[in-house]
């Protein structure tokens, strides 16, 4: 995101001086550190106060500090702070009983891990293990991970092979890439009413004749985050996980962002009526602390001994943290207000359309929403730099948003809303509202 010159405070400069000097940064720098948070607002280190409508980077599902969250931390530290994974752990056990207890279908074995990434590769393995394949079907615009073994499951971007991807050719497992759901940019030029789910087909056919070493599995996204915020359409789901039945491999869920009343229910999954053999969990699960798990149905849980594991997975106090955040969700019925305020967010975007120049589609699931901008409603132009400008302009107004950047693999001009769960209606129409101020500011300057 271009980021416009900031005046900082002595502290606050220090800080930024320090922060350039020592910190080695991967994943973007914008001018602007953050040293205090409760609920859905963060204070930077100057002082000013945001309203944040992303989670953290879709972190912290129920916003800053939660008092539960936070007690549960507590009270662990207060017992034992790390326990091998050689060993039991009784918060481990507790956390792995829940999480089957909520899952759909069949899935009873959970498999700690600390990213998404690493999550994502324990479902490789476990698919692997069972089918004897090593060939994966993927989307087009999906991001997996950025480890070795997912970047051939990420997204290619016309700047990433040129870029991070270069040199690292030689690491990379081969995949199948597939065309992706996208409805408001079908990439096979058709119309959602009459399609016939079409690009599923491709699944099947990667399946029988797409593979050099056996097929191992499916992975996909039920809603592409970083590829667009693109929902998958009613049926795509279920028709895919019935093609991956036909060839006996399992259907691998990455509900890394979509999870944890994200999309609305618990699960994804949930929303869309499937039962998948395997689901990919992290960002959130550990309550804003490093845990992730895949989950699976029994007969795609085996490893051979050492095969798979890291020394700070399933880590006691994470563990905790995510039990005490899984408790309140559903004590709360945080699906039911994920569903509710996500519907009225939807509808004030909506709202804001009619008058604006670059709304092109409103879509998400729950509260997973993505507005995308474009330049021309008809050709569908990309407005990236007007997002840009969008984004900068949301920050001045003391609102954080998110945006699907050009390294994302997708146009780079798709405005992501992912604020926490448990947000309440005042909150939702102040995004809102000061979104609305944002991009009229922009639209202005045009």
């Amino acid at each position: 995101m271009s980021d416009p010159q900031r005046s900082h405070s002595a502290a606050g400069q220090e800080l930024r001086d320090e922060s350039d000097q020592f910190v080695l940064k991967c994943m973007g720098d914008v001018d602007l550190g953050f040293n205090g948070g409760e609920g859905l607002h963060v204070t930077d280190s100057d002082g000013k106060e945001y309203l944040d409508a992303i989670s953290a980077e879709w972190v912290l599902n129920l916003g800053f500090r939660n008092p539960e969250v936070r007690q549960a931390i507590i009270d662990q530290l207060d017992q034992i702070d790390y326990v091998s994974p050689v060993f039991d752990s009784d918060i481990r056990t507790k956390l792995a009983k829940r999480i089957a207890e909520l899952a759909p279908g069949r899935i009873e074995k959970v498999l700690y891990a600390l990213s998404g990434a690493a999550a994502v590769e324990g479902a490789m393995h476990l698919a692997m293990r069972t089918t004897g394949g090593s060939d994966f079907v993927c989307l087009d615009a999906a991001f997996h991970g950025r480890t070795f073994a997912t970047i051939g499951l990420t997204y290619v971007h016309p700047g990433m092979v040129e870029g991070s991807n270069a040199g690292l050719d030689r690491y990379i497992p081969r995949q199948m890439r597939i065309p992706n759901y996208y409805c408001y940019r079908c990439p096979l030029g058709l119309e959602r009413e009459s399609c016939d789910l079409a690009c599923a087909d491709f699944v099947d056919f990667a399946l029988e004749r797409g593979h050099i070493n056996g097929p191992a599995g499916v992975i996909v996204e039920p809603l592409q985050a970083n590829g667009g915020m693109i929902p998958a359409p009613d049926g795509w789901l279920k028709k895919v996980h019935g093609i991956c039945q036909d060839h006996d491999v399992p259907l691998i869920v990455d509900e890394v962002q979509g999870a944890l009343c994200r999309c609305g229910p618990m699960f994804a999954s949930e929303r869309h009526g499937i039962e998948p053999e395997m689901i990919i969990l992290g960002k959130a699960l550990g309550g804003g602390l490093p845990l992730s798990a895949t989950i699976a149905v029994p007969e795609y849980s085996e490893l051979l001994p050492w095969e798979y594991g890291f020394t700070q997975a399933g880590n006691p106090v994470a563990c905790a943290a995510s039990l005490a955040m899984l408790e309140l969700m559903v004590r709360d019925d945080l699906p039911a207000n994920s569903e509710r305020i996500g519907q009225l967010m939807m509808e004030l975007l909506a709202e804001l359309e009619p008058d604006s120049e670059l709304i092109g589609d409103i879509r998400g699931e729950g509260l997973m929403i993505g507005v995308e901008l474009v330049r021309d409603r008809v050709t569908k132009e990309p407005a990236n730099e007007e997002a840009d400008m969008v984004m900068g302009a949301c920050l001045e107004h003391g609102l954080i948003v998110g945006r699907t950047g050009p390294v994302f693999g997708a146009n780079g001009n798709v405005i992501k809303f992912k604020p926490a769960v448990n947000i309440t209606e005042d909150e939702a129409v102040m995004i809102v509202e000061l979104f609305g101020r944002a991009l009229r500011q922009v639209e202005a300057s045009l």
